[in-house]
């Protein structure tokens, strides 16, 4: 059985002030807004990879599992907005080999998952935020390479490769929502037109979100009180996802790209401060 958490029983906002003083109620709410928007501009824009920053920006004003379960609903119902503007945009060619290996890559990170959840609850927090952070590091890192002209090494495409990278893709999005920029650095080698692209990635993680969400309620991710916390976020995805797609079409995604992953990765960098600050 699932070990208690204090917000499994009240909403987030009261028992974060008295968990954690420091937290104010403007830079709780400050970053539910920012994650809001950031979702649905890179969910609609740019098909989501972008949008790791919502993870370590909410982890910073909620414990990192809480965060994990306030998430998924709202990844859900960006990637079905973000979907409207990109209807029959899929290339079923990549996704007949992504989807079963994101499917296997999903339980493998819940097993995973489980195993976290057998520490002290102390010590499962300060693991599940640093691996949140060091895994967005690591893919800002990745981007950052690539930014400067360098070839960042993806695998050859082949039904096999599809597989492994949605293995992939599974298990990290299961621990940390955060899988985006490996499906993107995959499909970025296929040349697709960009609508295409990123319609593509828009149904691979409805896809995969849509099967994490039983897994996250029978480990007890998603609870009540996660969704009390969801809906504070709902109102600003529909205005991020329509900005979103109109970026799409009028934004040179680089600059827009650079100012995320330079956020991602100062936000990361403090996850993984307090987590070895804390050890």
């Amino acid at each position: 059985m699932k070990r208690p958490n204090i917000f499994d029983r009240a909403g987030g906002i009261l028992i974060l002030m008295m968990t954690d003083p420091s937290i104010s109620i403007v830079a709780f709410y400050g970053c539910i807004a920012a994650s809001a928007l950031v979702t649905g501009i890179s969910k609609a824009g740019f098909g989501g990879g972008v949008g790791i920053l919502a993870m370590p920006l909410t982890a910073l004003v909620m414990p990192a599992e809480h965060m994990l379960g306030v998430m998924l609903p709202v990844l859900i119902v960006a990637d079905l907005l973000s979907n409207l503007h990109y209807l029959k945009e899929y290339e079923w060619r990549l996704l007949r080999g992504l989807l079963p290996g994101a499917v296997v890559g999903i339980g493998l990170g819940a097993l995973v998952f489980i195993a976290f959840q057998q520490m002290d609850p102390h010590r499962m927090e300060r693991a599940l935020s640093g691996l949140i952070g060091v895994i967005c590091l690591l893919f800002v890192g990745v981007q950052a390479y690539g930014l400067t002209g360098r070839k960042v090494f993806t695998p050859a495409t082949h039904p096999g490769s599809s597989l492994a990278v949605g293995l992939t893709s599974g298990v990290v999005s299961t621990l940390s929502h955060s899988a985006g920029p490996i499906a993107t650095l995959y499909l970025l080698q296929e040349k697709l037109e960009k609508r295409r692209m990123v319609g593509t990635l828009l149904l691979f993680f409805l896809v995969v979100n849509a099967v994490k969400a039983p897994f996250y309620v029978s480990l007890g991710v998603i609870n009540a009180s996660t969704l009390k916390d969801t809906v504070l976020f709902l109102p600003l995805l529909p205005v991020g996802t329509l900005f979103g797609a109109w970026m799409n079409r009028r934004l040179n995604p680089l600059w827009f790209t650079i100012i995320m992953y330079t956020a991602t990765a100062a936000t990361a960098g403090h996850l993984v401060y307090k987590a070895l600050a804390a050890s």
